[in-house]
């Protein structure tokens, strides 16, 4: 029996759509920011907005976003900036993944349950380098040309925990405090700055305290779920839907209706 070509379109459409992972939710706008599909579909961001793999988010000169991850991470993209989602799963497996890109302007990220349960589950690359993490919040910024005194390339600013800059020529680790580069043209290996950079002081964000604000809830989201996978207590994604929970207990029932009664002695 031949399948209509329209029914096998919708499947493979279906399956399209159920292969999107969730990446996360808007959680507060600020100014103008378009999210777009692989494919070039784009619509305006706004809050509640559910945020999938394989998109990219482009914020305007007045633009940020914050977005709350599905592995209870914090994703806060500054004016001017170009950021895609790469791949990304969080369903509690060894293969749970964040990776993105950042092509310019700048972000926050605290990272989720993921990272901190498997560091090399998440990278953030730019045109010049690539960041890796240990438990860590930090921001990266991708100037495309010069600022006053700040030269094209990746700087990195460690909050908290470690970060990895990573380039061809080499790698360094960023402690909290301290601020990374790897220039764009310079064919040397990334380095420590003497000092924070220039545009550091200049920007101005406007939802920036809410962050602060959304944090330690975050965190503790984070640490239950560490605590929870460490006893071996998170349960089973099948466990979650009641038709497998009921269909189980009903088994179990059977079961123990079947096994041979004890024996008393008179």
């Amino acid at each position: 029996m031949k399948i209509p070509a329209l029914i096998i379109f919708g499947i493979l459409m279906a399956q399209s759509v159920c292969a999107q992972e969730l990446f996360g939710t808007v959680e507060a706008v600020w100014g103008s920011a378009t999210v777009s599909d692989a494919n070039g579909t784009s619509k305006p961001v706004a809050s509640g907005l559910k945020i999938f793999a394989g998109q990219s988010i482009q914020t305007a000169n007045d633009g940020e976003v914050h977005i709350v991850t599905e592995d209870s991470g914090l994703i806060a993209l500054r004016p001017n900036s170009s950021f895609r989602i790469d791949r990304y799963q969080a369903k509690g497996e060894p293969s749970d993944e964040v990776f993105f890109s950042l092509f310019k302007g700048a972000l926050r990220s605290i990272t989720g349950w993921i990272a901190k349960r498997n560091g090399a589950a998440y990278r953030l690359s730019t045109p010049t380098a690539t960041i890796g993490v240990r438990g860590t919040d930090h921001e990266t910024t991708v100037l495309e040309t010069a600022m006053e005194d700040d030269l094209p390339g990746t700087f990195d600013t460690v909050n908290e925990g470690v970060t990895v800059l990573h380039t061809a020529k080499g790698d360094i680790e960023v402690h909290p405090g301290e601020h990374a580069f790897a220039p764009r043209d310079q064919n040397i290996a990334p380095a420590i700055l003497a000092r924070h950079p220039g545009f550091w002081q200049r920007r101005a964000l406007r939802i920036e305290d809410r962050i602060q604000q959304r944090k330690p809830n975050l965190l503790q989201q984070v640490q239950r779920r560490l605590d929870g996978n460490a006893q071996g207590t998170h349960p089973k994604i099948g466990d979650q839907k009641p038709e497998i929970k009921n269909h189980r207990e009903t088994v179990k029932k059977r079961i123990e209706k079947r096994k041979p009664r004890e024996r008393r002695i008179p």
